[in-house]
């Protein structure tokens, strides 16, 4: 039996943060690219805003009942390093993330589809380094409450000394951090533009609304926001469809039957992306622009295809290194107070940089994408 109820929750939850995304114009992997092409720091400071937001509301779920919930503390090592530059370089190839590929299916569909396609690939065959390998579970620094779930670093262990258990130190460290990336962005765009663009209405509100479902979706499933386990579980499905036997799969990736025999529609995150998709369409339904944008999306060409392709293997495959993508390993882990998070923000953002360089300067140069 599986949870109808729970699975038309994790739909509309899906539906909501769509919505909330591409009515603002927000997307994760925005943040550098945005900052680079546009020269505006406007989505980095929505992003760190509504980082500082969340984690500050979910203290209140938090503060005595830890063992309640699934929290997302990963290993800070190697995998989180490398898997983030991988990321962070792929999502300036495809203009996207794992989310953003969702929410983009509807107004870029050939680029938001080859990239799907391929992180999917990505994913699929990183399961086995994910799960063999011992250098990707051992954590270079860990805390009392970060051995409890994975390894890693929880900062309201840095602080048991502040008399709130620890959560007021990892506040006032968590706005620290998320004040010196602001910063680091307008500076940025000051030396480029000469000045600083204020930050949208739209994005202010998307970002307590964002903030708001993160709460929600952690106070009823025990787990904070995923996307891209499910990627690798349609691949697999897609191999079986074309015949591949699912212990194949098993011996394959080391993940256990289980996870292959579960009905795509039967899968909470799965079906969670999809409401996302959905959330995306309905916006452009709404404001009258999803026939032109959809049909401007179907174009794309030879080196395009490639380039969207390579773009979104390597962030595949770049997320079972760091166990997550921008929303499992850096907006999450960030949100639950893990360091994890703010060591994968420094190393998506190096690949993001390196990326869009070698985007305008080697990619674009030789042909138009």
């Amino acid at each position: 039996m599986f949870d109808e109820a729970g699975l038309l929750f994790r739909f509309g939850m899906g539906l909501a943060f769509g919505f909330a995304l591409v009515w603002a114009g927000m997307g994760f992997a925005g943040g550098v690219n945005k900052l680079v092409r546009l020269n505006s720091s406007a989505l980095v400071k929505a992003l760190m805003i509504m980082f500082v937001l969340t984690a500050f509301l979910n203290i209140a779920l938090l503060y005595n009942s830890l063992d309640n919930y699934n929290l997302s503390i990963f290993p800070i090592n190697m995998g989180l390093i490398i898997g983030g530059l991988m990321f962070g370089f792929g999502m300036a190839l495809s203009s996207c993330c794992a989310t953003g590929s969702l929410t983009d299916l509807a107004s870029s569909f050939s680029r938001a589809a080859v990239t799907i396609f391929f992180f999917s690939m990505g994913v699929f065959l990183g399961f086995y380094t994910q799960i063999t390998a011992s250098w990707l579970k051992i954590s270079w620094f860990t805390s009392e409450t970060g051995s409890y779930f994975k390894q890693g670093v929880f900062l309201p262990d840095l602080f048991s000394f502040d008399g709130f258990n620890g959560y007021l130190g990892a506040m006032i460290l968590t706005i620290v951090f998320a004040s010196i990336v602001v910063k680091l962005a307008e500076n940025y765009e000051r030396r480029l533009t000469g000045t600083i663009v204020a930050l949208p209405n739209k994005m202010k509100i998307s970002v307590a609304v964002i903030a708001i479902l993160f709460f929600i979706l952690l106070y009823n499933t025990q787990k904070g926001w995923s996307a891209t386990t499910a990627f690798g579980l349609w691949f697999g499905h897609l191999l079986m469809f074309f015949g591949l036997h699912v212990d194949t799969l098993v011996e394959f990736t080391h993940k256990p039957i289980e996870f292959f025999n579960t009905p795509i529609l039967q899968h909470s995150t799965s079906v969670q992306n999809f409401g996302i998709v959905l959330g995306s369409l309905l916006v452009l339904l709404f404001n009258g622009s999803f026939k032109n944008k959809f049909i401007a999306g179907l174009q794309i060409t030879r080196k395009g295809f490639f380039t969207f392709a390579f773009g979104g293997f390597i962030m595949g495959f770049g997320t079972r290194l760091s166990h997550g993508c921008n929303v499992g390993a850096l907006y999450t882990p960030i949100a639950e107070f893990s360091l994890s998070g703010w060591v994968y923000l420094v190393f998506v953002a190096i690949g993001g940089l390196l990326g869009n360089y070698v985007l305008k300067n080697y990619i674009n140069k030789t042909c138009a994408i």
